[in-house]
């Protein structure tokens, strides 16, 4: 693995920010053509303090053993986007700059109490048998993530983790009962609960 100086790559990054990796495969496939809004982004996960001695972020996400602690150089800058919740409509406010940091730290810090929560393979199977259910009902694809029947339990896929963070301090990106898939993230960004800070070039 090659080393990364975040500093001189990523912007300033603030506890509670959050990172979307670039997918491949069948996961970017169905990403694509079976959810809409589209997006190319299929795993994310919180930013934590910055570790100056390292020049690096404490990552939390859900991977396959469940909740972790990582770092972010252990992913390519190539692959990642990496969003800024939005607290009030004018990011410049006093309540984003002053009220909000505290916010975010909360927000990163809530998915250390999910510690030892597993990995919700179970929701996989839910989803794909909630695509048999629209199928047979005749609704084709793409399918917005509303439309499939979702409620919590005591496990984690990496989108619900990071949409976690964020219900946990009362400001939650993702609308209560909607499955947080990578596409509503993407309905997050394009309703501008979110802003994509890095690469400052994507629209």
């Amino acid at each position: 693995m090659k080393e990364i100086k975040v500093s001189s790559v990523y912007p300033q990054l603030l506890p509670g920010d959050i990172a979307g990796v670039k997918g491949r495969g069948l996961l970017l496939w169905l990403s694509q053509h079976l959810l809409k809004p589209k997006t190319d982004r299929v795993h994310f996960f919180i930013i934590g303090d910055y570790l100056p001695w390292d020049d690096d972020y404490v990552i939390l996400e859900s991977i396959g053993k469940g909740i972790a602690v990582g770092r972010l150089s252990f992913y390519d800058p190539e692959n990642l986007e990496i969003y800024r919740v939005n607290l009030s409509e004018d990011p410049e406010s006093e309540v984003e700059i002053l009220e909000g940091m505290n916010l975010r730290r909360q927000a990163a810090a809530e998915l250390s109490r999910l510690g030892r929560a597993r990995y919700d393979y179970i929701l996989i199977i839910q989803l794909l048998l909630g695509a048999l259910v629209l199928l047979l009902k005749g609704k084709l694809p793409p399918w917005q993530s509303g439309e499939f029947p979702y409620g919590r339990d005591k496990s984690y896929i990496c989108t619900e983790a990071a949409a976690e963070s964020w219900r946990a301090v009362g400001h939650p990106i993702i609308p209560k009962g909607v499955v947080p898939t990578p596409a509503a993230f993407r309905q997050a960004l394009m309703d501008n609960r979110m802003r994509i800070i890095f690469p400052k070039e994507v629209a």
